[in-house]
């Protein structure tokens, strides 16, 4: 699909320069679908009224171990089954930033919550634009893929097949969470959304609509995530958009 707002990514002298704004030209050569540069994945995150962060906080979960599973919300029947790594969107009523964050389980007691690590980051790896269309209800992210991997040993192998979820939950730094929507027909419960199998080393942009739960607030509900991936080499470049 094409991106109704990109990235302009622009290279200078070794330095990765970010700005994000309404697409009104076709993107720089070598920049796939939804903006994103060789190498590079962009997230864009649409819910139904423009964000609360002073009451929640919204996730895209990856699952990288490749086995297939869907992230969802029920984590303690799956003991975070399919928790790999997230974006995260959170802060209060006054500011929000992004994090790239490792889910990690604990080797001596898997039931209980994994711990939240925050992964390092640059603005040149990753980038949050709260604002990606002009009204507060769609922000989006551009990272590295390689963020999204650790000094620490991974929770899972990491493989080219990925799954995901996108969750509203409470806003908490930490891994107990109340779930109030998700893509899922469910929202916070069963029935459960089940993820595609994303090719990372594929070209493509998808949007992903929420399938049909409605929270009472509409700061909380989900419209659809955009999720854009350019592989970079050695697969075959993304055709410009």
């Amino acid at each position: 699909m094409s991106r109704r707002v990109a990235f302009a990514v622009v290279f200078l002298t070794g330095l990765l320069v970010v700005a994000c704004g309404r697409q009104v030209t076709p993107n720089p050569p070598g920049l796939g679908a939804g903006g994103a540069p060789p190498g590079y994945l962009a997230v864009f995150f649409n819910v139904q009224a423009p964000f609360n962060f002073g009451n929640y906080q919204y996730l895209v979960v990856f699952n990288t171990s490749g086995d297939g599973r869907t992230p969802s919300t029920d984590t303690v029947q799956t003991n975070w089954d399919g928790y790999s790594y997230a974006m995260v969107a959170r802060g209060n009523a006054v500011t929000s930033f992004a994090q790239a964050i490792q889910f990690r389980r604990s080797p001596s007691n898997p039931h209980i919550p994994p711990a939240w690590l925050p992964l390092h980051t640059t603005p040149q790896n990753f980038s949050y634009n709260l604002n990606a269309n002009g009204t507060g209800s769609e922000f989006s992210i551009l990272a590295q893929k390689r963020v999204f991997s650790s000094p620490m040993p991974s929770p899972s192998p990491t493989s080219n097949v990925w799954t995901f979820n996108a969750f509203v939950t409470q806003a908490n730094g930490s891994g107990v969470w109340q779930f109030n929507d998700s893509l899922g027909s469910g929202g916070p419960v069963d029935p459960q959304y089940v993820s595609p199998k994303l090719n990372m080393l594929t070209c493509f942009d998808t949007t992903f609509y929420a399938q049909g739960f409605v929270p009472p607030d509409p700061a909380s509900q989900i419209a659809s995530i955009e999720i854009a991936n350019n592989p970079g080499p050695p697969a075959t470049p993304c055709p410009s958009s």
